[in-house]
């Protein structure tokens, strides 16, 4: 009994590291602004889902502020894509480490773009970065990951 046991422990354990998929929560300070000014505030981000680790593909729900995004799928120095049923929409580009739990989302949506900067879309580039609480946090989480191959 304690022989089977032991094995399908063994075999549970092993299964449980090779797990192509991880959990993804990050709810952390970000920081919103925009390139050509000085202009900024904190802004309230999260991004749940599951991130496939063969592709480093992540699908799941993305909020900013009140703005729901139920299924967004990205990688790293990609597009940001956001599906509702077949309808498909690109949010911006994003820029994600998940050692660091840190991305940077580049908005170039212009409905996004005036519900988040309430004005009307100037093709400014708007910056959410994570974890920041400042401009110069989030100008420096931007351009570390920008950077990253």
């Amino acid at each position: 009994m304690k022989k089977v046991l032991f094995i399908t422990l063994l075999s549970l354990f092993i299964l449980s590291g090779c797990s192509t998929h991880e959990q993804i929560d990050i709810k952390s300070p970000s920081y919103m602004y925009s390139e050509n000014s000085e202009i900024g505030r904190d802004v309230r981000v999260s991004l749940n889902g599951t991130l496939n680790k063969k592709d480093d593909v992540f699908e799941g729900e993305l909020s900013i502020d009140d703005i729901v995004f139920k299924k967004v799928i990205f990688t790293h120095n990609t597009l940001l894509i956001s599906y509702e049923g077949s309808k498909r929409t690109v949010l911006g580009d994003i820029y994600f480490d998940k050692q660091a739990n840190q991305y940077a989302i580049i908005v170039t949506e212009p409905e996004l773009y005036t519900k988040l900067m309430h004005a009307k879309f100037q093709n400014k580039g708007l910056v959410i970065s994570s974890p920041a609480s400042s401009l110069a946090e989030a100008k420096i989480i931007e351009a570390k990951l920008k950077a990253m191959e």
